[in-house]
């Protein structure tokens, strides 16, 4: 873990925080802020089956119940926050 790392899990973190706060919804924080292409649609990915995705991030999402949020999620291509919606 170096300090580009911790810096950006610092700022999930505030963001997580203000989601669950509901200072901010899920979608208006990702348009705000992800580095993923899906920004423009607040961080919706659509619909995804396994296999589709990297594991540590398919395993959490599908962990999820529909309508909550996973914890930072860590892969390869950097640290998530997902929502799951369907």
């Amino acid at each position: 873990i170096n300090a580009e790392y911790m810096g950006a899990e610092a700022e999930l973190k505030e963001w997580q925080s203000k989601i669950e706060k509901g200072e901010i919804d899920f979608a208006t924080a990702a348009s705000q802020r992800s580095d993923c292409g899906s920004f423009a649609q607040g961080g919706d990915l659509g619909p995804f089956k396994r296999g589709e995705m990297q594991k540590p991030f398919e395993d959490a999402t599908f962990a999820l119940e529909v309508g909550t949020m996973s914890g930072i999620v860590d892969t390869d291509s950097g640290l998530h926050l997902i929502l799951r919606t369907g």
